[in-house]
This record gives C-alpha cells, structure tokens and sequence, in this order.
C-alpha cells in the first residue's frame, strides 16, 4: 500500500515536469487527438469530495473528445453529472481557452467532483499530448501545474 502511494506521488511530479515540454513549432502536438475520446486519470485540486471509481458515475464514463473546427476544436464529454460541449480555441505556441462552455443541469452524486472537473478545465492555458496521454496545465503563480490527466480510450 505504500509503495502504491510512492508511485502515484512519482506519477504526479513526473505529469508537472512533463507540462514544460512537448511543443512542436508554434503550434501543440495535437495530431489524431480528435479520433478518440480521452478519460480521466487525474484531476487536481478533489480534497474533500468524493471521486467516481475509475472516473465512472451513474451516468456512464467521464471523458472528453474533440473534433477539429476553423478556430481549433469543438470540445464535447461527460463531467460526472452533465454533458458539456464548447470550444478549444488555439492561441499560438501551446496556449488554449476554453470557450462558451455548456452543461446540462442535472444533480447527481459526483457533482462536488463535477465542479472541481470543470472548474480545471476553465483553468486550463495550454495542453501538451505524449503520445497515450493528454495533460491540462495552467501557470500560477510562475510554475506550470497539470490540473487534468487525460489517458486515450481503448477500443
């Protein structure tokens, strides 16, 4: 059991280093992220509330996907309770804004865990792929910080 703990701490500092790298040119490495749905593996900031096991609540998988558009991408997913949709817009180098951003507005037992997913995601600046694997960073307060994990979804 510690030993699991170590590992997961091991796996959170190499996802904050791993926001400082990865950027092709001017623009993020993005190629096929807009053929598969991307799942939760982590997400910052969930103290206190209580988080769907393995990122599943009575409404089915959490994910988000995207499909491409003239200002980036449309952004769709499940963020517990709701659906949301919206947009990713590209702000050049491996800056983004997630724009006009919609939910449903149903109650369920993971909306404490909903909040703090959305609440990430508006505080996104950029996104980095490696390869299996998204990571939703912001900057605060001059460091980088991952607030989401995304792994791409199998089959």
């Amino acid at each position: 059991r510690k030993m699991g703990k170590f590992l997961a701490k091991i796996a959170v500092v190499f996802s904050l280093a791993l926001c400082g790298c990865v950027a092709v040119g001017e623009y993020l490495y993005f190629d096929g992220i807009d053929k598969f749905k991307w799942v939760p593996v982590y997400v910052a900031e969930t103290e206190g509330v209580e988080i769907p096991p393995e990122f599943k609540s009575e409404f089915g998988q959490i994910y988000i996907s995207f499909a491409a558009s003239p200002d980036g991408y449309e952004v769709r997913g499940m963020s517990g309770c709701n659906i949301f949709n919206g947009g990713m817009e590209l702000k050049g180098g491996r800056e983004v804004e997630f724009t006009k951003m919609l939910t449903t507005r149903r109650a369920g037992k993971y909306a404490g865990f909903e909040r703090k997913f959305l609440g990430a995601l508006s505080k996104t600046h950029f996104v980095v792929r490696d390869g299996n694997f998204l990571y939703f960073c912001n900057k605060k307060g001059g460091r980088e910080m991952t607030v989401l994990k995304f792994r791409k979804e199998e089959g």
